[in-house]
C-alpha cells in the first residue's frame, strides 16, 4: 500500500486536478526539537484538522503531525461530494446500534453537511462551494424502489429531500440513463484539497502548531503522557489522536480495522459551454446506487469530474481510470476521449458495518475509523465529537459509537476478497439494468 512514511525525504503532493489548480500555502514547517501540547494528533487530511480547529478554538493546546503535505491523502484527492447520510440505511442503522445510538447517529450524519458549509462561511475558505443538493440516481427500477424506501425514512428524519421520476432527473444530470432519484438539498460540492488548506489555516489562526513532512514514526507512552517522535522532533502530549483512516497500516493496535480501498477520479479539461448545458444542466452533484458506485459532478472552471465505478485493495489504478472513462460515455455524449486531462486515485476506509466508529486504543488515545465513501462531511463534524470526547465528554453520549478496536475477519486475504467482490458486482449491476 502506498505510504507517505518516508523519514527525512520530502514526500510530493500526488498528481490529481486539485494539486494542478489549487493554489499550494505556505508550507507549515517541520518538527523539530520537543513541543509540548494537550493534544497530539497525526494526520493532516480533514478528520485531524476539523478536530484540531475544534480544540484550538476551545484553548486546547494542539500539535499536529503530517507525514507529507497537508492533505496529501483521501482529503486531497477525493471528487469533492459533500453527502448527508451514511453507507447503511436508517432502518439498518437502527438495527445494528439499536433505536436511541442508531437515531442519534442518523441525526448525525443527516446535518454532517451543514458542518462543512458553516466552516466555510465562518472562516471565510476559498474552495467553490456549491451547495445546489446532491442527487442519488437510481440505476434500475429495483433500486428505484429503495432509493424511494430511503427517501420516506430521511424525510421523516427532518433531511431536505425530494423524489425525482425518469423525466425529472434526465433533465437534471443530462441523461437518460437513470430510472428515477432523490435529490437531497443539503449536499453539494466543494474543492475537497483547497477545503483541507483552508481548515489548516482556521486551525493555525486559532492555535494549533501544524507540522508537515513529520512522520510519526515511534510513539511511546510515559506515565501519563505520550510521546510521538518524529525524525527531527518529539510532540509530548496527554492525549493522542490518530486521524489517519485508511493509511493507519503502521499504527500495530489499528491494523486490520478496515479495508483500505482504491478509486479513482478522473476529470476532462473545461468543456465547452454548449456542452456543459447539456451535461448536468441542474448542476446539482450526484453519485448513482450501482454496487460499483459511480459520482458526477461539474467543477467551477467546467470540467466533468467522474468517480468510482471500480475499485481495488492494491496501489495499481489504470483499469480504474478506463471504466471511469467508460462510464462517462454511458452516460453524458459529446465526451470524446481526448476530453480526459487527469486521472488519479486514492484509499478511503471501509469498516466491516460501513458504519463510522471512534476507537479507543489505551489510556486518552483514540482513532476515528471509517467514513465508508462519506468522508467530507462527516469527516468535519466529527472534530466536534472529538474535541468533546477529548475534553471528558462520556463515551455513551458520543453521537459516533465508541469502542474498543474492531478488527475485520480475513483482512490478509482482503485483496482477493476486493477482487471478487468488484467482479460479482459489476455482474449484479449489470443484471440489474437489464431486468
Amino acid at each position: 500500500m502506498e505510504s507517505p512514511v518516508h523519514p527525512g525525504d520530502i514526500t510530493p503532493m500526488p498528481k490529481s486536478l486539485w494539486a494542478a489548480t489549487t493554489a499550494r500555502p505556505e508550507p507549515y514547517p517541520l518538527l523539530q526539537g520537543r513541543v509540548d501540547a494537550d493534544v497530539c494528533i497525526v494526520g493532516g487530511g480533514i478528520m485531524g484538522l476539523s478536530t484540531a480547529l475544534a480544540l484550538a478554538e476551545r484553548g486546547t493546546s494542539v500539535a499536529l503531525l503530517e507525514a507529507a503535505e497537508i492533505g496529501w491523502g483521501a482529503s486531497g484527492r477525493n471528487n469533492g461530494l459533500v453527502a448527508p447520510g451514511l453507507k447503511r440505511d436508517p432502518w439498518q442503522v437502527r438495527r445494528m446500534l439499536g433505536a436511541e445510538r442508531g437515531a442519534r447517529l442518523l441525526q448525525f450524519s443527516g446535518a454532517a453537511p451543514d458542518r462543512v458549509f458553516e466552516l466555510i462561511d465562518q472562516h471565510g475558505i476559498d474552495c467553490d462551494a456549491d451547495r445546489r443538493g446532491w442527487i442519488q440516481a437510481a440505476h434500475s427500477k429495483r433500486a428505484l424502489k429503495l432509493v424511494g424506501r430511503r427517501f420516506a425514512e430521511w424525510e421523516q428524519l427532518g433531511v431536505d429531500a425530494s423524489m425525482l421520476d425518469s423525466t425529472i432527473i434526465a433533465e437534471e444530470l443530462g441523461s437518460d440513463f437513470y430510472k428515477g432519484g432523490c435529490l437531497y438539498g443539503g449536499g453539494g460540492s466543494i474543492n475537497p484539497l483547497a477545503y483541507t488548506h483552508g481548515l489548516a489555516q482556521a486551525a493555525a489562526t486559532a492555535g494549533a502548531l501544524l507540522h508537515e513532512q513529520s512522520p510519526a514514526v515511534r510513539i511511546e507512552r510515559q506515565d501519563d503522557l505520550w510521546i510521538v517522535v518524529s525524525p527531527y522532533g518529539a510532540v509530548v502530549a496527554r492525549h493522542l489522536l490518530f486521524c489517519t483512516n485508511a493509511y493507519n497500516e503502521s499504527i500495530e493496535r489499528l491494523q486490520g480495522t478496515v479495508i483500505p480501498l482504491r478509486t479513482a477520479q478522473v476529470a476532462t479539461r473545461p468543456l465547452p459551454q454548449q456542452i456543459v448545458t447539456q451535461i448536468l444542466p441542474g448542476a446539482a452533484s450526484a453519485s448513482d446506487t450501482q454496487r460499483l458506485l459511480t459520482s458526477f459532478r461539474l467543477t467551477a472552471d467546467r470540467r466533468l469530474i467522474m468517480g468510482g465505478a471500480s475499485a481495488t485493495a492494491g496501489d495499481a489504478h489504470p483499469d480504474l481510470v478506463r471504466r471511469l472513462h467508460a462510464a462517462a460515455s454511458e452516460r453524458f455524449a459529446g465526451i470524446e476521449p481526448a476530453s480526459w486531462e487527469f486521472g488519479w486515485s486514492g484509499y478511503l476506509a471501509l469498516t466491516r458495518d460501513h458504519l463510522p466508529y471512534v476507537s479507543r486504543i489505551d489510556k486518552n488515545c483514540m482513532a476515528p475509523v471509517g467514513c465508508n465513501g462519506r468522508g467530507i462531511a462527516m469527516s468535519t463534524a466529527m472534530g466536534r465529537t472529538l474535541a468533546d470526547l477529548v475534553g471528558g465528554m462520556p463515551d455513551e453520549e458520543s453521537d459516533i459509537p465508541v469502542g474498543a478496536p474492531r478488527r475485520i475477519v480475513g483482512f490478509g486475504l482482503r485483496r482477493v476478497g476486493v477482487a471478487v467482490g468488484v467482479v460479482g458486482n459489476r455482474l449484479l449491476d449489470r443484471m440489474g439494468r437489464l431486468l
